[in-house]
C-alpha cells in the first residue's frame, strides 16, 4: 500500500498565484480542475484540440483555451497538467521536461488540491458519476456547501465542478489506477466488474486496486458498498468497517419499494425514509442510497438530505431526454459497458412501460469491444431493436478483427452507419407507435443524438406545415 507520505499534496503545487497550464483542458476532469485551481487563486490557461468551442464556463472565468497543442504554452509556467489521453511523449509535455517545468497527471494534481480535508471518493465500475452528483445535491440542500468534482455536466452547476467550502465529494476514476492519488475519509464502491484491462490486465490486479482505494478509508469513515452487486459486496466484506446498501436483506441502508412508481423506502440505522426519486430505474435508487449513506456520514441532516435527492433532475448523458416528436422520445445516454447498456434499458422499460425501446449502440474502445463482445450482445437483446455503429476508438490503435461485427454477429442487433441512423429516426418518429430511440456510448454518439433530434425538429416542423414527404 501507498504510504502516506507519497500521496499527493499541496507541495505538489506552486504557490498560489502561480501559472498553470492544462493539456487537454476540454475533457470533463480537466474542466473541473482547471476551475477548482482558478477558484484557489492559480493563474490557469489550458489548450485542447477542440478549442474553446463549448468550453464557457472556463472562458466567462477568463481561463485562456488555446485551440492545437504547441510546445510554446509551456513557456513562463510553473505546473503543467497533463491529461490521462494526453501521452507522454506529447510536445507539450516534452517541452516542460526541456525546460525544467514539473508536469503533473490531472489525478494527481485533483488529490493535491483536495487530499488532507473532509473527502469522499466515489468508485465503482458503473454508477460513480450520478451517485457523486446525487451526494452533493444531498449536502447541498443540508447547507454543507460541498466542493464536487463529477464526470457529467450538472446543469444547476453550470457544468462538472460546484466550489464550496464544505466537505469535497469527487468521482474518483479507476482509469489509469487514478484513483489512488485520492486520500478519501469516506469510499464509496457502487460495482466491482472486470473493466479497463487495457490498465489493469486481469480483474484480480483491478480489485487489488479498489482494495487499496477503499482501505485508506478504513480509520475514518469507512467504506460504504452496494450490497447487491457481488464485486462490492466481496470488497466490503474484506474492507471493515463497511457498510451496505442496496436492497440486500442485509444492507445497513436497506431499500425497499414504495408505491406508487419512483418512490422508495429507505431503512438505515437512524430510523427509516423516503426517497422521492426524478430519475427512473432500480440502478438509481440504489445510486441514492449510497449518496444519503454518504451525506449522513458528513452530518447531513436525513431529511434534508432526502430532500436533496428528490430534486436531483440527472446528470448530462444520463438517461437525458433531449425531447419528444410525437409519440417518440430521443435520449442519450452515457452506457458503454454491458450492465450499464443493460440497466439503462431495464430503466426506460420502467420510465415507459407502453412503449417500443429501440437502441443505437456505439462501442467504445476496441479492447471493451474484444472483451465483452457477446455481453454485450446479451444486454442489447432486451431492446425490442438495437443498431450498433462502427467502434469509437478514443484513446486505441485499430486491433486486427476487431469491429462491431464482434456484437452484432453474437446476437441480434444489427449493424448501421450514421446515416441509417437517421432513417431509423425518421421511419419512428412517422409511426404511430410509443416509441424511445436511446443512443448509447461514451464517444461521438452523443453527436449523432443531437443530430437525431435535429432531424426530428426538421420533421415535425414539416409535418406541421403539411410537407412530411418534403
Amino acid at each position: 500500500m501507498r504510504s502516506a507520505g507519497s500521496l499527493a499534496g499541496r507541495r505538489d503545487l506552486p504557490p498560489a498565484g502561480g501559472r498553470i497550464h492544462l493539456v487537454g483542458i476540454g475533457g470533463a476532469g480537466m474542466r473541473g480542475l482547471a476551475i477548482l485551481l482558478d477558484d484557489a487563486g492559480y493563474a490557469v490557461s489550458g489548450c485542447d484540440r477542440g478549442g474553446a468551442s463549448g468550453l464557457d464556463e472556463l472562458t466567462v472565468r477568463g481561463i485562456r483555451v488555446d485551440e492545437e497543442h504547441d510546445p510554446a504554452h509551456v513557456a513562463e509556467v510553473h505546473l503543467v497538467i497533463r491529461s490521462s489521453a494526453v501521452p507522454v511523449d506529447a510536445p507539450e509535455i516534452e517541452a516542460a521536461a526541456d525546460a525544467g517545468v514539473k508536469t503533473l497527471r490531472r489525478a494527481r494534481a485533483l488529490g493535491a488540491m483536495l487530499n488532507g480535508g473532509p473527502l469522499v471518493g466515489i468508485a465503482g465500475t458503473h454508477g460513480k458519476t450520478t451517485i457523486t452528483a446525487m451526494t452533493g445535491y444531498a449536502l447541498e440542500a443540508a447547507g454543507l456547501d460541498p466542493t464536487v468534482m463529477v464526470g457529467g455536466r450538472v446543469s444547476s452547476w453550470g457544468g462538472f465542478v460546484r466550489v464550496g467550502q464544505g466537505p469535497a465529494v469527487v468521482e474518483a476514476d479507476e482509469y489509469d489506477r487514478s484513483f489512488l492519488e485520492l486520500d478519501p475519509t469516506v469510499t464509496l464502491v457502487s460495482s466491482l466488474e472486470a473493466e479497463h484491462l487495457d490498465t489493469y490486465g486481469d480483474f484480480s490486479a483491478e480489485r487489488e486496486a479498489f482494495g487499496e482505494f477503499a482501505a485508506r478509508s478504513v480509520p475514518h469513515g469507512g467504506l460504504f458498498y452496494c450490497a447487491d452487486d457481488p464485486g462490492a459486496r466481496e470488497l466490503g466484506a474484506s474492507t471493515p468497517p463497511a457498510y451496505g446498501y442496496g436492497f440486500a436483506d442485509d444492507a445497513t441502508f436497506r431499500l425497499a419499494p414504495n408505491a406508487p412508481h419512483g418512490h422508495w423506502r429507505l431503512v438505515w440505522p437512524g430510523g427509516d425514509i423516503d426517497l422521492r426519486l426524478r430519475v427512473p430505474g432500480r440502478h438509481n435508487a440504489q445510486n441514492a442510497a449510497g449518496a444519503f449513506a454518504a451525506a449522513v456520514t458528513l452530518g447531513a441532516e436525513p431529511c434534508l438530505a432526502a430532500e436533496g435527492l428528490g430534486a436531483f433532475p440527472g446528470v448530462g448523458r444520463r438517461l437525458q431526454v433531449l425531447g419528444t416528436w410525437g409519440a417518440t422520445t430521443l435520449v442519450d445516454d452515457y452506457a458503454h459497458h454491458p450492465t450499464e447498456v443493460a440497466a439503462s434499458i431495464a430503466a426506460l422499460r420502467a420510465a415507459y412501460p407502453d412503449a417500443i425501446v429501440k437502441v443505437v449502440f456505439q462501442p467504445h474502445l476496441f479492447t471493451r469491444t474484444r472483451d465483452f463482445a457477446e455481453d454485450f450482445a446479451a444486454a442489447l437483446a432486451a431492446a425490442d431493436a438495437a443498431h450498433v455503429l462502427p467502434v469509437f476508438p478514443a484513446r486505441e490503435a485499430p486491433i486486427a478483427g476487431v469491429t462491431s461485427r464482434l456484437i452484432t454477429d453474437a446476437g441480434s442487433a444489427q449493424r448501421v452507419e450514421t446515416e441509417g441512423v437517421l432513417d431509423v429516426v425518421r421511419e419512428t418518429i412517422l409511426g404511430a407507435e410509443r416509441s424511445v430511440i436511446a443512443f448509447m456510448g461514451a464517444g461521438s454518439i452523443t453527436d449523432v443524438a443531437h443530430h437525431a433530434a435535429d432531424e426530428a425538429d426538421g420533421i415535425a416542423g414539416r409535418a406541421a406545415s403539411g410537407a412530411v414527404g418534403a
